[in-house]
């Protein structure tokens, strides 16, 4: 069973190398499939290791991610001070959804929770960014033992809302600095199940 196994491994990365995808392609795809099924500390240890970016990224916005997935708040609030004063909705923006991360993250201490004084402090620093509705969901957020008992909290890691956080932030900041597009961008296709396309392609072309 595991030399069929390897067998149907090396068949497929001959199909993709047929294709013209090296290995930095299929890693891509892998990654943007774990991302879907929310797999997400899978999807940033394979990141990591790899060495791979599993998105096209700006020079610039690399060390922001970098300090976003490893929880390093003062210092990205640090690198978001750049863009303030040309761009002040756009950092305000950013600022709001690191701090909203950092708060979950707190909230999720369990035994560790920090005092409800400490928590409204965070939520000082979140008022001035957001809007009421926003600001009384964070507010709500304080009652519940567990923000899994949010329905549409109910699969949030740290891990995965770290990215997530990232991904909304580099979203607002991605206009603000010039950007050029990777060569393996071209090769993949665009879509929300890339790795379902290739391999669907892949079987036409055997």
């Amino acid at each position: 069973a595991r030399w069929r196994r390897r067998q149907g491994f090396e068949r497929t990365f001959g199909m993709f190398n047929t294709m013209g995808l090296d290995d930095g392609d299929v890693l891509i795809l892998i990654m943007d499939y774990l991302k879907r099924k929310q797999l997400m500390g899978t999807m940033c240890t394979l990141e990591e290791e790899a060495g791979i970016q599993s998105q096209e990224e700006i020079e610039e916005l690399k060390t922001l991610k970098d300090l976003v997935l490893k929880g390093k708040w003062e210092e990205a609030e640090s690198f978001l001070q750049v863009v303030e004063p040309a761009a002040k909705e756009q950092h305000n923006q950013a600022l709001f959804v690191l701090r909203k991360q950092m708060f979950m993250e707190l909230l999720d201490e369990g035994e560790k929770r920090p005092e409800l004084g400490e928590l409204v402090q965070v939520l000082k620093g979140l008022e001035e960014l957001c809007d009421k509705a926003e600001f009384k969901e964070l507010c709500f957020f304080l009652t519940l033992t567990d923000i899994r008992q949010q329905p549409e909290l109910k699969h949030w890691t740290a891990t995965g809302g770290r990215y997530t956080a990232y991904d909304a932030m580099s979203g607002i900041l991605t206009p603000l600095f010039s950007s050029s597009a990777g060569a393996s961008a071209a090769r993949l296709p665009e879509g929300p199940n890339r790795l379902e396309e290739v391999l669907s392609r892949g079987v036409w072309h055997q």
